[in-house]
């Protein structure tokens, strides 16, 4: 156990008891206080901040929790988060308080993501060694309904060349800092997978393998112009492979994805602190799907152009405006058999602006944030629309009582991603309000509380929220839909409303040789639709109605322990009624949209850390990580199942097989 002095006084003040001395000279008294030492826990855990206020990602602190596949990542830890849900295989991105994946706002160095997630999933395109400074807000300014997670690099140049290496059985990485000069400084990273040269068949989706991998890389060139200006350049790139081959009646798929983002950034730390951001941010899927004679080429893409500039006024007053040029193809369909009737590519070219403004007033223990964010939107020239979203925070500090944190607003969000699994994986596509359905909307609220107790060595977290919403999007097409029968994307979206609600709790250790914490959520997140198309209530296909998340790290001398452990209901699916192999074509009948469920969830994560002895500056470490140590079997959807030689169709529970699946890696830092 740490401890550190606050604060040591000396006061002539009125106190009882045997504290003080007292003695009269003419009219004063004087009162003398013995010496006070309060002390607090120092927090050494990998999260720091509230669920209110924002949370941070302490990455270097991070680095003794379990290394999934060898590879320590951040977006893990934050879907074991209270209200995070996606914290499952096959699976990218993260749902927070019921919403949808692409609700919320990944940004790196202040460019979006729009596929934030390699390989089934498994890992995400967050290399921490690039990019340590990682901080995670359930609510945004920007005009998404969700939450926020910012990446950004170290603001600082180093003096000396300094990087991290590692070499694993399933990738390698690496990254290397130097300064160029006593004002500027290159940052380079690279990151590869050969996942499949070892573990071969071992990944399977329904006993059929898997083959993937995944090439990246950072590039960050920052300028000092002087104490006051500061210029930086990033570029990332990546390239995803997979292919998968269903065996029965033929049935195949591959496709390669890609992200490339390159931002300008100037930053002025001057009176009137501003930051003006320049950046392109494109995300494209190109995939092909193959059964019998049918052959189907899908392709989709979205192209973000934008400049934005913040403004930091005196009197706690924030303004921030930006434009942004959006050039997005939805899912396009090429079919064979099919092709006059359903090549069909509607690229979307949309203009949005944005200005807004908040100003903080503190009138003693309360802290009132109102903000204010007004946007013209334009899709493909003919629909337009202007819209005011209001919101307020109201934080009330009361000390050794805690904090107590109301947030409330209403919101739009004129992009939406959707597909046949809700994800968040490159199968989704990107579509824009407009003509084909209206700018999403919430109205929501939060209630949070935050308290931290014994000095600070235990911190607590109580949240419900609620949140109304309309114009949401449920995508009702499956694959064998796309290769057999004509396409067209309106008919399979059907817009609907609905409401999202549930209650969190958090209890986090900060301090001490085991750290880590533990969490529980209850949501649910129902939509409403016309009783005709859809019930009149169903459930979201993303919905995980009981969640547990338990994270922790243990250290003695050279030795790091951890482990992740997530345990959640399944999600919702639709079931097959009937189904019809007529002619060598498949009939389906589906039941009642969203009907049933998939079997629970749950995953246990372990991982050992020894580091061997520094050499000058030259650290070294050895990890052994065990991804899925209980051999759990989980489910991600229902599917068609065929038998060519049996001539029989089914239908049934699909399931991506992680096995008990151990991974060695060294790593070198200097």
């Amino acid at each position: 156990m740490r401890h550190k002095p606050l604060f040591t006084l000396f006061l002539t003040t009125l106190l009882a008891g045997s504290a003080y001395s007292q003695t009269e000279q003419k009219d004063t008294l004087f009162y003398w206080l013995d010496e006070i030492t309060l002390t607090e826990h120092r927090n050494i855990s990998a999260i720091s901040g509230t669920m209110a206020r924002g949370i941070a990602i302490d990455t270097k602190v991070m680095e003794s929790y379990p290394k999934i596949l060898g590879y320590m990542d951040p977006m893990r830890y934050i879907q074991s988060l209270p209200g995070v849900s996606t914290n499952a295989a096959a699976e990218g991105g993260m749902h927070v308080q019921g919403g949808e994946h692409s609700h919320n706002l990944i940004a790196m160095c202040g460019a979006p993501i729009y596929n934030s997630s390699h390989v089934a999933g498994i890992f995400s395109i967050i290399n921490q060694d690039h990019l340590p400074k990682v901080n995670f807000s359930t609510s945004t300014t920007a005009t998404y309904l969700g939450a926020e997670l910012s990446l950004d690099h170290p603001d600082t140049i180093p003096d000396h060349i300094s990087g991290t290496a590692t070499v694993g059985l399933i990738s390698a990485q690496g990254t290397l800092s130097a300064p160029l000069s006593g004002r500027t400084a290159l940052t380079v990273s690279a990151r590869r997978s050969f996942i499949n040269l070892l573990y071969g068949n071992m990944f399977q989706f329904d006993g059929n393998p898997l083959h993937f991998g995944f090439t990246d890389a950072n590039l960050t060139l920052m300028h000092r112009i002087d104490s006051n200006n500061e210029l930086d350049l990033n570029l990332f790139f990546n390239l995803d492979k997979g292919k998968c081959s269903m065996g029965g009646y033929d049935v195949g798929i591959h496709g390669n994805w890609q992200n490339a983002i390159g931002t300008m950034r100037w930053r002025h730390k001057g009176h009137i602190p501003l930051t003006t951001t320049a950046f392109i941010s494109h995300t494209s899927m190109e995939g092909h799907l193959r059964q019998e004679e049918n052959n189907g080429h899908i392709t989709n893409h979205i192209t973000h152009y934008n400049i934005r500039t913040q403004a930091s006024l005196p009197r706690r007053i924030r303004l921030d405006a930006d434009a942004s040029y959006y050039d997005i193809l939805p899912q396009a369909i090429d079919v064979s058999r099919n092709k006059p009737e359903t090549a069909v590519r509607e690229d979307q070219d949309v203009l949005q602006l944005n200005a807004s403004v908040s100003r903080a007033f503190s009138m003693g223990n309360l802290t009132l944030t109102p903000h204010l964010l007004a946007t013209g939107y334009n899709e493909s020239g003919y629909y337009n629309t202007f819209n005011v979203n209001p919101s307020l925070i109201a934080e009330y500090e009361g000390y050794h009582l805690g904090t107590l944190t109301f947030e409330t607003g209403y919101k739009h969000q004129y992009l939406a991603q959707t597909g046949m699994t809700s994800t968040g994986l490159p199968i989704e596509f990107w579509v824009a309000s407009g003509h084909y359905f209206k700018p999403q909307e919430a109205l929501f609220a939060t209630l949070t509380y935050d308290k931290q107790f014994m000095s600070g060595k235990y911190a607590l977290t109580l949240q419900v929220y609620g949140k109304r919403l309309e114009n949401q999007i449920e995508y009702t097409g499956y694959v064998y839909d796309l290769l057999l029968r004509p396409y067209k994307l309106e008919n399979n979206l059907i817009i609907c409303s609905g409401y999202n609600y549930g209650a969190n709790v958090m209890l986090t250790k900060q301090a001490g040789r085991f750290t880590g914490w533990i969490s529980y959520s209850f949501g649910q997140s129902i939509r409403e639709g016309d009783g005709i198309s859809l019930p009149t209530l169903f459930h979201s296909m993303h919905e995980r109605k009981h969640e547990f998340n338990a994270v922790f790290s243990y250290k003695t001398g050279p030795y790091e322990f951890g482990g992740t452990l997530v345990y959640s209901s399944g999600k919702p699916y639709t079931p097959a009624k009937n189904l019809y192999l007529i002619s060598n074509s498949i009939v389906i009948y589906y039941d009642e949209y969203n009907s049933a469920t998939l079997p629970p969830y749950m995953r246990l994560d372990l991982s050992a850390t020894y580091n061997l002895k520094s050499h000058g500056r030259y650290r070294h470490s050895v990890n052994l990580s065990v991804c899925n140590a209980t051999a759990y079997k989980g489910y991600t959807m229902g599917y068609l199942n065929a038998d060519k030689e049996e001539k029989t169709v089914k239908y049934k529970l699909a399931s991506f097989i992680i096995p008990v699946m151990p991974s060695l890696s060294y790593t070198c830092r200097f």
